[in-house]
Protein backbone atom coordinates (compact mmCIF):
# COMPACT_ATOMS: atom_id res chain seq x y z
CA UNK A 1 0.00 0.00 0.00
CA UNK A 2 2.85 2.39 0.85
CA UNK A 3 4.39 2.01 -2.61
CA UNK A 4 1.02 2.59 -4.32
CA UNK A 5 -0.02 5.64 -2.25
CA UNK A 6 1.90 8.23 -4.29
CA UNK A 7 1.17 6.85 -7.81
CA UNK A 8 -2.54 6.43 -7.06
CA UNK A 9 -2.65 9.84 -5.38
CA UNK A 10 -1.06 11.46 -8.43
CA UNK A 11 -3.65 9.84 -10.69
CA UNK A 12 -6.41 11.24 -8.45
CA UNK A 13 -4.72 14.67 -8.52
CA UNK A 14 -4.85 14.61 -12.32
CA UNK A 15 -8.52 13.56 -12.27
CA UNK A 16 -9.52 16.23 -9.73
CA UNK A 17 -7.57 18.94 -11.58
CA UNK A 18 -9.72 18.22 -14.66
CA UNK A 19 -13.08 17.77 -12.92
CA UNK A 20 -12.78 20.02 -9.83
CA UNK A 21 -10.01 22.57 -10.51
CA UNK A 22 -11.34 25.32 -8.20
CA UNK A 23 -9.62 23.99 -5.06
CA UNK A 24 -6.28 23.63 -6.83
CA UNK A 25 -6.52 27.14 -8.29
CA UNK A 26 -7.27 28.53 -4.81
CA UNK A 27 -4.29 26.62 -3.39
CA UNK A 28 -1.98 27.86 -6.13
CA UNK A 29 -3.03 31.53 -5.87
CA UNK A 30 -2.49 31.70 -2.10
CA UNK A 31 1.15 30.51 -1.93
CA UNK A 32 -0.09 27.02 -1.03
CA UNK A 33 2.32 25.29 -3.41
CA UNK A 34 5.42 26.93 -1.90
CA UNK A 35 4.19 26.14 1.63
CA UNK A 36 3.67 22.48 0.68
CA UNK A 37 7.14 22.29 -0.89
CA UNK A 38 8.63 23.70 2.33
CA UNK A 39 6.80 20.99 4.31
CA UNK A 40 8.03 18.24 1.93
CA UNK A 41 11.69 19.01 2.63
CA UNK A 42 11.08 19.69 6.31
CA UNK A 43 9.70 16.16 6.65
CA UNK A 44 12.47 14.76 4.44
CA UNK A 45 15.10 16.24 6.75
CA UNK A 46 13.32 14.86 9.81
CA UNK A 47 13.16 11.38 8.24
CA UNK A 48 16.85 11.34 7.37
CA UNK A 49 18.76 9.29 9.91
CA UNK A 50 22.43 9.38 10.83
CA UNK A 51 23.47 6.05 9.34
CA UNK A 52 27.01 6.41 8.11
CA UNK A 53 29.45 5.01 5.55
CA UNK A 54 33.24 4.77 5.77
CA UNK A 55 34.65 7.91 4.14
CA UNK A 56 37.26 6.47 1.78
CA UNK A 57 38.49 6.94 -1.79
CA UNK A 58 36.00 4.37 -3.08
CA UNK A 59 33.03 6.32 -1.71
CA UNK A 60 34.46 9.56 -3.15
CA UNK A 61 34.71 7.97 -6.62
CA UNK A 62 31.10 6.77 -6.43
CA UNK A 63 29.97 10.25 -5.39
CA UNK A 64 31.89 11.91 -8.26
CA UNK A 65 30.44 9.49 -10.83
CA UNK A 66 26.89 9.94 -9.54
CA UNK A 67 27.21 13.74 -9.42
CA UNK A 68 28.69 14.00 -12.91
CA UNK A 69 26.02 11.79 -14.47
CA UNK A 70 22.96 12.99 -12.52
CA UNK A 71 23.66 16.70 -12.22
CA UNK A 72 25.82 17.57 -15.26
CA UNK A 73 25.32 14.95 -17.99
CA UNK A 74 21.58 14.35 -17.44
CA UNK A 75 20.41 17.91 -18.28
CA UNK A 76 22.62 17.90 -21.37
CA UNK A 77 21.01 14.61 -22.42
CA UNK A 78 17.58 16.13 -21.71
CA UNK A 79 18.44 19.03 -24.02
CA UNK A 80 19.65 16.58 -26.68
CA UNK A 81 16.38 14.62 -26.48
CA UNK A 82 14.32 17.78 -27.01
CA UNK A 83 16.32 18.50 -30.17
CA UNK A 84 16.22 14.94 -31.54
CA UNK A 85 12.46 14.54 -30.96
CA UNK A 86 11.73 18.18 -31.85
CA UNK A 87 9.80 19.02 -28.67
CA UNK A 88 7.60 22.14 -28.62
CA UNK A 89 9.04 24.81 -26.33
CA UNK A 90 6.86 24.23 -23.24
CA UNK A 91 7.43 20.46 -23.38
CA UNK A 92 11.17 20.97 -23.88
CA UNK A 93 11.20 23.14 -20.76
CA UNK A 94 9.62 20.31 -18.77
CA UNK A 95 12.09 17.65 -19.94
CA UNK A 96 15.10 19.88 -19.27
CA UNK A 97 13.85 20.81 -15.79
CA UNK A 98 13.18 17.20 -14.72
CA UNK A 99 16.54 16.10 -16.14
CA UNK A 100 18.42 18.81 -14.20
CA UNK A 101 16.97 18.11 -10.74
CA UNK A 102 18.69 15.72 -8.27
CA UNK A 103 17.53 12.15 -7.42
CA UNK A 104 14.23 11.26 -5.77
CA UNK A 105 14.07 11.70 -2.01
CA UNK A 106 12.77 8.20 -1.22
CA UNK A 107 11.84 5.95 -4.14
CA UNK A 108 15.44 5.41 -5.28
CA UNK A 109 16.33 4.11 -1.81
CA UNK A 110 13.22 1.93 -1.62
CA UNK A 111 13.83 0.42 -5.07
CA UNK A 112 17.49 -0.21 -4.17
CA UNK A 113 16.31 -2.13 -1.10
CA UNK A 114 13.86 -4.16 -3.23
CA UNK A 115 16.70 -5.14 -5.57
CA UNK A 116 18.85 -6.17 -2.54
CA UNK A 117 21.23 -3.30 -3.14
CA UNK A 118 23.17 -1.20 -0.64
CA UNK A 119 20.45 1.02 0.89
CA UNK A 120 22.94 2.92 3.08
CA UNK A 121 24.96 3.89 0.01
CA UNK A 122 21.71 4.81 -1.78
CA UNK A 123 20.83 7.11 1.13
CA UNK A 124 24.28 8.75 0.98
CA UNK A 125 24.06 9.35 -2.79
CA UNK A 126 20.51 10.71 -2.46
CA UNK A 127 21.32 13.20 0.30
CA UNK A 128 24.65 14.36 -1.14
CA UNK A 129 23.29 14.89 -4.66
CA UNK A 130 20.20 16.71 -3.39
CA UNK A 131 22.39 19.11 -1.40
CA UNK A 132 24.86 19.61 -4.26
CA UNK A 133 22.06 19.83 -6.83
CA UNK A 134 20.66 22.95 -5.19
CA UNK A 135 23.82 24.77 -6.33
CA UNK A 136 24.37 23.12 -9.75
CA UNK A 137 20.76 23.14 -10.93
CA UNK A 138 20.22 26.91 -11.51
CA UNK A 139 23.32 27.14 -13.71
CA UNK A 140 22.65 23.94 -15.69
CA UNK A 141 19.04 25.03 -16.19
CA UNK A 142 20.13 28.44 -17.43
CA UNK A 143 22.59 26.85 -19.88
CA UNK A 144 20.17 24.25 -21.25
CA UNK A 145 17.02 26.38 -21.31
CA UNK A 146 18.83 29.10 -23.25
CA UNK A 147 19.94 26.47 -25.77
CA UNK A 148 16.37 25.14 -26.07
CA UNK A 149 14.67 28.47 -26.69
CA UNK A 150 14.17 32.07 -25.57
CA UNK A 151 14.21 31.40 -21.81
CA UNK A 152 16.48 33.39 -19.54
CA UNK A 153 16.17 32.48 -15.85
CA UNK A 154 17.46 34.40 -12.87
CA UNK A 155 20.16 31.97 -11.69
CA UNK A 156 20.87 33.70 -8.39
CA UNK A 157 17.17 34.25 -7.71
CA UNK A 158 16.42 30.56 -8.34
CA UNK A 159 19.37 29.51 -6.17
CA UNK A 160 18.10 31.68 -3.29
CA UNK A 161 14.61 30.19 -3.63
CA UNK A 162 16.01 26.64 -3.67
CA UNK A 163 18.06 27.41 -0.57
CA UNK A 164 14.94 28.72 1.19
CA UNK A 165 12.42 26.11 0.03
CA UNK A 166 14.71 23.03 -0.08
CA UNK A 167 17.92 23.36 1.96
CA UNK A 168 16.56 25.41 4.87
CA UNK A 169 13.56 23.16 5.69
CA UNK A 170 15.72 20.05 5.17
CA UNK A 171 18.29 21.41 7.65
CA UNK A 172 15.56 22.35 10.17
CA UNK A 173 14.05 18.88 9.91
CA UNK A 174 17.45 17.19 10.28
CA UNK A 175 18.32 19.38 13.28
CA UNK A 176 14.97 18.58 14.89
CA UNK A 177 15.66 14.86 14.44
CA UNK A 178 19.14 15.23 15.96
CA UNK A 179 17.91 17.26 18.96
CA UNK A 180 15.08 14.79 19.63
CA UNK A 181 17.62 11.96 19.77
CA UNK A 182 15.28 9.60 17.94
CA UNK A 183 17.04 6.74 16.17
CA UNK A 184 13.82 5.90 14.31
CA UNK A 185 10.81 7.92 13.21
CA UNK A 186 7.34 6.74 12.28
CA UNK A 187 7.09 5.50 8.68
CA UNK A 188 3.77 7.36 8.49
CA UNK A 189 5.73 10.58 7.86
CA UNK A 190 6.18 9.28 4.31
CA UNK A 191 2.43 9.65 3.80
CA UNK A 192 2.69 13.33 4.82
CA UNK A 193 5.41 13.86 2.23
CA UNK A 194 3.53 12.01 -0.50
CA UNK A 195 0.31 13.83 0.38
CA UNK A 196 2.04 17.20 -0.05
CA UNK A 197 3.43 16.15 -3.45
CA UNK A 198 -0.07 15.07 -4.52
CA UNK A 199 -1.54 18.43 -3.48
CA UNK A 200 1.24 20.33 -5.29
CA UNK A 201 0.49 18.40 -8.47
CA UNK A 202 -3.25 19.08 -8.04
CA UNK A 203 -2.66 22.82 -7.62
CA UNK A 204 -0.17 23.02 -10.49
CA UNK A 205 -2.34 21.09 -12.92
CA UNK A 206 -5.52 22.96 -11.94
CA UNK A 207 -4.07 26.28 -13.10
CA UNK A 208 -2.74 24.61 -16.28
CA UNK A 209 -5.95 22.73 -17.09
CA UNK A 210 -6.22 24.10 -20.62
CA UNK A 211 -2.69 23.05 -21.54
CA UNK A 212 -3.23 19.63 -19.94
CA UNK A 213 -6.41 18.88 -21.90
CA UNK A 214 -5.16 20.63 -25.01
CA UNK A 215 -2.37 18.16 -25.83
CA UNK A 216 -3.06 15.64 -28.56
CA UNK A 217 -2.22 11.94 -28.77
CA UNK A 218 0.85 12.71 -30.86
CA UNK A 219 2.22 15.10 -28.23
CA UNK A 220 1.66 12.58 -25.43
CA UNK A 221 3.47 9.96 -27.53
CA UNK A 222 6.31 12.44 -28.02
CA UNK A 223 6.55 13.03 -24.26
CA UNK A 224 6.52 9.29 -23.52
CA UNK A 225 9.29 8.72 -26.06
CA UNK A 226 11.40 11.51 -24.59
CA UNK A 227 11.07 10.55 -20.93
CA UNK A 228 11.52 6.82 -21.54
CA UNK A 229 14.59 7.27 -23.75
CA UNK A 230 16.16 9.69 -21.27
CA UNK A 231 15.62 7.42 -18.25
CA UNK A 232 16.76 4.25 -20.05
CA UNK A 233 19.86 6.08 -21.25
CA UNK A 234 20.66 7.20 -17.68
CA UNK A 235 20.22 3.61 -16.44
CA UNK A 236 22.63 2.38 -19.12
CA UNK A 237 25.25 5.06 -18.43
CA UNK A 238 25.14 4.48 -14.67
CA UNK A 239 25.40 0.72 -15.21
CA UNK A 240 28.55 1.24 -17.31
CA UNK A 241 29.97 3.67 -14.73
CA UNK A 242 29.48 1.03 -12.03
CA UNK A 243 31.39 -1.51 -14.12
CA UNK A 244 34.25 0.95 -14.71
CA UNK A 245 34.47 1.58 -10.95
CA UNK A 246 34.47 -2.21 -10.31
CA UNK A 247 31.64 -1.84 -7.78
CA UNK A 248 30.27 -4.76 -5.83
CA UNK A 249 26.75 -5.82 -6.95
CA UNK A 250 24.97 -4.15 -4.01
CA UNK A 251 26.87 -0.87 -4.58
CA UNK A 252 26.29 -1.11 -8.32
CA UNK A 253 22.51 -1.28 -7.82
CA UNK A 254 22.53 1.77 -5.52
CA UNK A 255 24.38 3.85 -8.12
CA UNK A 256 22.20 2.70 -11.02
CA UNK A 257 18.83 3.31 -9.36
CA UNK A 258 19.53 6.51 -7.42
CA UNK A 259 21.59 8.38 -10.02
CA UNK A 260 19.10 7.53 -12.79
CA UNK A 261 16.00 8.82 -10.99
CA UNK A 262 14.79 12.41 -10.70
CA UNK A 263 12.78 14.04 -7.92
CA UNK A 264 9.33 15.30 -8.81
CA UNK A 265 9.25 17.49 -5.68
CA UNK A 266 12.16 19.73 -6.72
CA UNK A 267 10.93 19.75 -10.32
CA UNK A 268 7.64 21.16 -9.06
CA UNK A 269 9.52 23.63 -6.86
CA UNK A 270 11.42 24.93 -9.89
CA UNK A 271 8.23 25.20 -11.96
CA UNK A 272 6.59 27.14 -9.14
CA UNK A 273 9.46 29.60 -8.88
CA UNK A 274 10.40 30.60 -12.41
CA UNK A 275 8.78 33.60 -14.08
CA UNK A 276 7.58 31.88 -17.23
CA UNK A 277 4.36 30.21 -18.29
CA UNK A 278 5.38 26.60 -17.67
CA UNK A 279 2.08 25.36 -19.08
CA UNK A 280 2.30 21.70 -20.03
CA UNK A 281 5.86 21.35 -18.69
CA UNK A 282 4.45 19.76 -15.53
CA UNK A 283 2.97 16.94 -17.63
CA UNK A 284 6.47 16.00 -18.80
CA UNK A 285 7.69 15.92 -15.18
CA UNK A 286 4.74 13.71 -14.16
CA UNK A 287 5.23 11.27 -17.03
CA UNK A 288 8.94 10.98 -16.27
CA UNK A 289 8.07 10.25 -12.63
CA UNK A 290 5.56 7.53 -13.52
CA UNK A 291 7.88 5.94 -16.08
CA UNK A 292 10.87 5.77 -13.73
CA UNK A 293 8.74 4.16 -10.99
CA UNK A 294 7.34 1.58 -13.41
CA UNK A 295 10.61 0.75 -15.20
CA UNK A 296 12.78 0.66 -12.08
CA UNK A 297 10.31 -1.45 -10.11
CA UNK A 298 10.36 -4.06 -12.87
CA UNK A 299 14.15 -3.93 -13.07
CA UNK A 300 14.54 -4.20 -9.28
CA UNK A 301 12.28 -7.27 -9.18
CA UNK A 302 14.36 -8.88 -11.93
CA UNK A 303 17.66 -8.12 -10.18
CA UNK A 304 16.32 -9.41 -6.86
CA UNK A 305 15.76 -12.83 -8.45
CA UNK A 306 19.01 -12.82 -10.44
CA UNK A 307 21.42 -11.77 -7.65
Amino acid sequence: MKQLFLPLGLLLAILFSLLLPAGGILLSKNSGINILIFIIFLVSGYQTGARGLPLDKRLFHIFLAAAAISLILAPLLGLLMTKLINFPHSLAMGLIIISAVPPTISSGIVITEVSRGNAVLALFITISLNLLGIFTMPFMLDLCLKAAGPVDIDQIGLLVKMLFFVLLPFAIGKLTRSVSGKSRVSPNWSYVNSGCVILVVYGSLAVSKNEFSGLGVGEYAMILAGVSLLHLLLLTINAQAGKMLCLRPAEHKALVFVASQKTLAIGLAVLANIKYDTGSAIIVCLMFHFFQLFADSLLASYLQKKM
